[in-house]
């Protein structure tokens, strides 16, 4: 049974573009329905999170607005960070969905059970995910994920 979810952000959350505005400042376009799902599978007691390879105030904006359970940026070794959350969650990787995009996500796929890709994930992504789900990043990809978890 998945009791985590752990999601990239750039790519799944978002589409994967880096928009900046006039003060040179990063704006993120995120799905409202992705937002909704995020709350069902957090009100069915499942803990949801992101791991970032980038920072953003965009992010950990949404992340607060969500009431995630975490949101990790700036980080380049995923995987050390997924031991944490097992240790600091009592969990066990069986337990564990991981959805990304990109060949840095790559390294969270020996700490998971569940791996899953984006529909328009990189290749290398795409052929080691156990699930490739049809919803590209950025368009609601957690409200595919709802109906397959729960």
């Amino acid at each position: 049974m998945i009791r985590l979810i752990i999601s990239d952000c750039d790519g799944v959350l978002t589409d994967g573009k880096l928009y900046y505005g006039t003060e040179g400042e990063v704006l993120k376009v995120f799905n409202v329905k992705d937002g909704t799902a995020i709350k069902a599978l957090m009100a069915q007691g499942i803990k949801f999170g992101i791991v970032s390879g980038r920072s953003s105030k965009a992010l950990a904006r949404r992340a607060e607005e969500l009431g995630l359970d975490f949101c990790r940026m700036g980080i380049e070794n995923k995987a050390e960070v997924i031991r944490e959350l097992l240790s600091k969650y009592g969990l066990t990787k069986a337990e564990v969905l991981y959805v990304g995009d990109d060949v840095n996500d790559c390294s969270a796929r020996e700490e998971v059970n569940v791996f899953c890709a984006v529909a328009d994930a990189d290749d290398t992504v795409k052929n080691m995910a156990d699930i490739v789900l049809q919803t590209k990043g950025g368009k609601g990809i957690v409200k595919e994920l709802l109906k397959k978890v729960l």
